[in-house]
């Protein structure tokens, strides 16, 4: 994590002001508190549960590790869509656009960005997101009408600063609407963000993002696609698929020519999932609206290649503003992974493959998830090439690792072959 600490001048702790938050935020001021310029280092607090669950995977440097978590890696990655472009001409032309962008020295159709930290302008006014809006101000993004917790008064026009729940700084800018559009309407940019702690452009407003020229994605969830390694004419099926970042990248490496289809019980971002897909020029897929647990109870597919991307506890996203995941999240989000890789066991045919990810770090949803497909399901472990983070900690060494100090992000990818 690149340090942001100020060390000329004098730092203060923020206390909590919600009982409820895990986290606390060393602040360092630069001017009066009523117009202040600062720079933000969450230090992330954990449940006790928690910390002895990831003290297991990170022996001695568990303190260095969760303190990553607060920040970001040196880049800010993006997928580069051929579906839709030729990514050397879409480098080129966001260079030209003053852009810094690079290409992965591994992984070709990963763009990145260098990650810059900053100072925050303080205004009086403050408006408080809810945590995970937050938590994209902190990234560049505008904070929308459906984040905000508290906007009193707040009139359209006023420079604000975006507190997270806690009263941390996120982020400042320009008021868009008013309280009273905020609460009645709930949609629509609700503050324009021009100064963020990490100094990333609004990727998402782009040409080059409307065009489907670029995605945003990690470098782990591009490996992953990677190591399911899929070919055309193949039946591959994605268990987890909204909002089809995994799934669009599966198109893009079989150029539209394999069968694919993704299952979400949620109706919306299933609508969503195919927005995505329809502005990444993916073609030959299906999408359908259902609890993939029991799809091998309703649908037979025998598939070549199945993908599982379950819901995990998330503790590898970054940046991280608070933890609140407590060992009984752990070990029921384990438990509930563990169904959908029943699923995809049914649903592959006789030497197919089966890739198991997610983006979290503890053992319980990793390594145990993989030993778990093994010895109930029948999987056979194989690596999971191409190894771009690091070996898992499974004895053979044949899953891997993103890890949040070393690589900016924490995954977990394991390959399995159905024999």
């Amino acid at each position: 994590m690149v340090s942001i600490r100020e060390e000329t001048l004098t730092q203060r702790r923020l206390e909590q002001n919600r009982a409820s938050a895990a986290t606390d935020t060393e602040l360092s001021e630069t001017t009066n508190p009523s117009n202040a310029a600062l720079k933000v280092q969450t230090l992330l607090r954990l449940d006790e549960s928690l910390r002895q669950s990831l003290a297991a995977v990170y022996d001695g440097r568990l303190n260095s590790v969760v303190a990553s978590l607060g920040g970001m890696g040196p880049r800010y990655y993006f997928r580069l869509n051929d579906l839709a472009g030729s990514q050397l001409d879409t480098l080129e032309s966001m260079r030209n656009g003053g852009l810094e962008a690079g290409s992965h020295e591994r992984v070709i159709d990963a763009g990145y960005l260098p990650v810059t930290e900053s100072t925050i302008p303080l205004n009086e006014k403050r408006v408080e997101a809810d945590r995970f809006a937050a938590e994209a101000v902190m990234q560049g993004a505008h904070l929308y009408a459906r984040g905000v917790r508290n906007c009193k008064k707040l009139k359209a026009g006023m420079s604000v600063t975006v507190v997270d729940p806690s009263g941390t700084p996120v982020g400042s800018g320009i008021a868009r609407q008013s309280e009273t559009s905020i609460l009645m309407y709930h949609q629509g940019i609700a503050v324009e963000i021009l100064h963020s702690r990490f100094l990333l452009p609004h990727m998402r407003e782009t040409s080059w993002y409307e065009a489907g020229l670029i995605h945003l994605q990690s470098l782990p969830a591009m490996v992953t696609c990677q190591v399911l390694d899929p070919k055309p004419n193949e039946v591959i099926v994605d268990l987890n698929c909204a909002p089809a970042g995994k799934m669009s990248y599966l198109c893009q490496l079989t150029k539209n020519k394999a069968r694919i289809i993704g299952f979400d019980r949620n109706e919306e971002k299933i609508g969503k999932a195919r927005e995505h897909l329809e502005r990444l020029r993916c073609e030959n897929y299906q999408l359908i609206s259902h609890d993939s647990r029991y799809a091998h109870l309703d649908y037979k597919f025998n598939a070549d290649r199945v993908l599982v991307d379950p819901p995990c506890t998330g503790l590898g996203v970054m940046p991280r503003l608070s933890i609140e995941t407590t060992r009984r999240d752990i070990e029921n989000l384990s438990s509930y992974q563990k169904q959908f890789m029943t699923t995809a066991a049914a649903l592959v045919k006789e030497g197919g493959t089966v890739v198991y990810s997610v983006c979290t770090v503890t053992g319980e949803e990793c390594e145990e998830v993989a030993a778990f497909a093994e010895e109930k399901l029948g999987l056979v472990k194989v690596a999971a090439n191409p190894i771009v983070g690091r070996a898992g900690l499974d004895s053979e060494k044949l899953t891997q690792r993103f890890d949040p100090e070393l690589d900016g992000a924490g995954y977990f990818i394991a390959r399995f072959v159905k024999r």
